[in-house]
């Protein structure tokens, strides 16, 4: 059984391998052959597009690429803040499903409504996040400042 520093090796080169191929993955688009776009799944999405197989690889690179660096960098990222990082990886992953949808008349048209649930979880919970640091860091217990809140309905009720 490795010990934990090992781990933290082999995880680390693990990572640091996928982010020195990821460029050649951005211009894979430019090695993919013509035959590919010839399933019939793939030659939908390729006719819905223009019928260029270069381009429809070309476009599906550049929203996979960036989606997968902000999915490695929310696994790795260690700060309280890291529920953010969901925000822009959720815009990539939806311009890229609207990418494989036939139907869609404009690519990177209207992600920005299926995105706005995934902004209010992602800063809710990084304000949760922040308020248990801040209280670690502190010593405050929140349930004491909430006690000396006042509502409304107290002051004129009381």
């Amino acid at each position: 059984m490795p010990n934990n520093s090992s781990s933290t090796l082999i995880y680390g080169t693990v990572v640091a391998v996928i982010l020195a191929v990821i460029p050649y993955l951005f211009y894979s688009y430019e090695a993919v052959p013509e035959s590919l776009w010839e399933i019939s799944f793939l030659k939908s999405v390729n006719e819905s597009l223009g019928g260029d197989a270069y381009i429809t690889t070309w476009l599906i690179t550049l929203k996979l690429v960036p989606a997968l660096l902000f999915f490695i960098w929310f696994l790795t990222c260690k700060h309280w803040w890291y529920h953010v990082i969901i925000i822009p990886f959720s815009m990539y992953f939806f311009q890229l499903v609207s990418v494989f949808l036939p139907d869609v008349e404009y690519i990177d048209h209207n992600e920005i409504y299926f995105i706005i649930p995934v902004v209010i979880g992602s800063l809710s919970a990084s304000y949760l996040a922040r308020i248990k640091v801040f209280d670690k860091i502190h010593g405050i217990d929140i349930s004491e400042i909430e006690d000396g809140i006042k509502k409304p309905s107290d002051r004129f009720f009381s």
